[in-house]
């Protein structure tokens, strides 16, 4: 499973015998939620949402509105295509609902419409954007040390969208999607503006709930302390994560105990993820649980390391199989 490494966030101690916990920050590819067999290549976007008025350009309108369907099957078609996962992305930004928007319903495809779609768009499967709702409001927002909360316009985008099969009665999948954003109170964009923001937020949402896609996460790792550290530190920076694990390894081996050697194998769980070998991190989490003091700073950094580490392998096989149209080469 492939990971891109971003960034890593350190700085150098002052004193050697200092030891500190640093953060790697990198992009982890991810299972997208709905999972399409590998014989779908070819896919289209529909817009089924209803007629809406056009949006004002010198006002903002506070409470529900309805997004434009047009820009967000524009929006989630060229997304999609920019993905490369499927070999076809069809767009049919023309409205096939005509009624009005009326309550939070949306009005689903019958098998006929799919049908009849899916043979002269040449598309294996439909995307159909029923819905997606845009939810204003004015919020106050306390930091500390502000001696007055900020008032901003918080915009909730909730997404509707299902998945068609020709060959299927009913929808494969129903997608409820939400996002938002928050606006400075001052610098409250118009009705045309928010919508067309809201536009991109509804499209991305969908797009990684379709699509595998890369999101950024985050590992703990001990640095400085003793040479060895600070020479695996460097190699990090050099992106030599080989290095690394081989340092850490030398100093894991040579201490009897202590917490130099739990945060070595800390260290050593860290490497072999970043070298794509997970099975191998959770043997290093495990040789770390002797050597970790309950209630201590390397038990919290064990735990945070184990849910991360168990995240990436729950999502493993799902992955796995929404990769195989590629001969599973997960570094697609």
């Amino acid at each position: 499973m492939k990971i891109r490494a971003l960034y890593a966030m350190m700085s150098l101690c002052g004193l050697a015998s200092c030891s500190t916990v640093r953060t790697i920050a990198f992009e982890q590819l991810c299972p997208a939620e709905v999972s399409l067999p590998g014989r779908v290549r070819t896919v289209a976007v529909v817009n089924n949402m209803p007629s809406v008025p056009e949006a004002k350009s010198d006002a903002a309108t506070f409470g529900l509105l309805n997004a434009d369907g047009k820009a967000v099957a524009e929006t989630l078609a060229g997304m999609l295509a920019d993905s490369k996962y499927f070999r076809q992305v069809i767009i049919c930004d023309s409205a096939l609902n005509g009624a009005p928007a009326e309550g939070t319903g949306y009005r689903a495809l019958s098998r006929g419409e799919v049908q009849e779609l899916a043979e002269q768009l040449g598309a294996d499967v439909l995307f159909s954007i029923d819905r997606v709702f845009v939810q204003n409001e004015k919020k106050e927002i306390e930091y500390p040390g502000m001696m007055q909360p900020w008032p901003v316009a918080s915009t909730r985008v909730t997404s509707v969208l299902n998945v068609y099969s020709p060959v299927r009665a009913k929808p494969l999948r129903t997608l409820v999607a939400a996002d938002s954003t928050e606006w400075d109170w001052n610098l409250i964009p118009s009705d045309r503006q928010m919508l067309r923001e809201a536009a991109r937020i509804a499209a991305g949402k969908l797009s990684s709930s379709l699509v595998p896609h890369w999101r950024q996460t985050e590992r703990l790792f001990y640095a400085g302390g003793c040479v060895e550290m600070r020479d695996a530190e460097v190699c990090i920076d050099e992106g030599d994560w080989q290095g690394a694990y081989d340092l850490w390894l030398a100093l894991f081996n040579e201490r009897e105990g202590g917490k130099a050697k739990a945060r070595a194998a800390l260290n050593l769980a860290v490497a072999s993820e970043m070298l794509d070998e997970p099975e191998r991190a959770k043997e290093w989490l495990e040789k770390a649980k002797p050597y970790i003091p309950e209630g201590s700073e390397e038990e919290a950094v064990w735990k945070f390391s184990s849910l991360r580490l168990a995240q990436r392998m729950g999502d493993y096989s799902r992955l796995k199989a929404q990769m195989e149209r590629f001969g599973n080469n997960l570094d697609e």
